[in-house]
Parts: C-alpha cells; sequence; structure tokens
C-alpha cells in the first residue's frame, strides 16, 4: 500500500518515508526509545531511586535528615549496598547498621550517598553522624 502526500507535506511525508525505510533510523530511534523507557520505569539506570543519574558516571549525596547539633565532635557510620551488574546484590544500608559501623546510640544527621559507574556497579550508601 502507497501512501501519497499533498502539498506541503508532501515534502516532509517523502522525508519521513525515506526515514522508516532507513534501518539505521529504526534502530537509533528504538534506542532512544529504551533508553528513555529505562529512566521512567527506573529498570536500571537508577535503581537506588535517588536525585539525578547520569548514564556514564554519578556521584553524589542526599541529606535526609538532621538536627540540631550538640558542641562535641560527631562519630560516624556508614553501611552500604553495592549492586554489580545487574544480577548481583549485597549489603545492608539501613539506619541501623549504619549507626551499629560507627558505634553510635543517638542518630542526629542521616545522609544517603549514591555511586553510578555504567550501571554495570552501583552503590548506595547510609551515613550517619551521633554520639
Amino acid at each position: 500500500m502507497e501512501i501519497k502526500f499533498k502539498g506541503v507535506n508532501r515534502f516532509f511525508g517523502a522525508l519521513a518515508m525515506s526515514l522508516l525505510r532507513s534501518k539505521r533510523f529504526i534502530f537509533i530511534l528504538f534506542t532512544l526509545f529504551g533508553l528513555s523507557v529505562t529512566q521512567c520505569a527506573n529498570l536500571s539506570l537508577n535503581p537506588q531511586g535517588l536525585g539525578p543519574t547520569g548514564i556514564i558516571f554519578s556521584h553524589y549525596e542526599l541529606g535526609v535528615s538532621e538536627r540540631k547539633l550538640t558542641g562535641v565532635p560527631l562519630k560516624k557510620g556508614k553501611s552500604c549496598v553495592q549492586r554489580i551488574g545487574f544480577f548481583y546484590t549485597r549489603g545492608n544500608a539501613s539506619i541501623q547498621s549504619a549507626a551499629n559501623q560507627g558505634n553510635i546510640k543517638e542518630v542526629f544527621r542521616i545522609n544517603k550517598e549514591v555511586l553510578n559507574v555504567l550501571s554495570l556497579y552501583t552503590e548506595l550508601c547510609t551515613i550517619v553522624w551521633g554520639e
């Protein structure tokens, strides 16, 4: 079945049809669509669900909670979850685990730290400060 265009649409219609016949254009179109869908569906590029993520590299820290600090120096505890590839995940990034790592009894501040390299290695850490 042949589609016929009239007037100004004739040029754009012919251009669109020639692009659709090109296998390279279709491949690029599906690739761009696939990348955009994975960001929306959170399939792999941002598995931690926090903040912005670059396709090649991301490293940032987000403040989650903070209360008035005392004048004494605070201890720091950190616990992490790592994802290697798309099949293996390990670790514990809970607040309790981070507090235990830093021997903290009273938490004053909680942050999240994210590292993503090519979506092949992803790390989400919970960092707590307290006494």
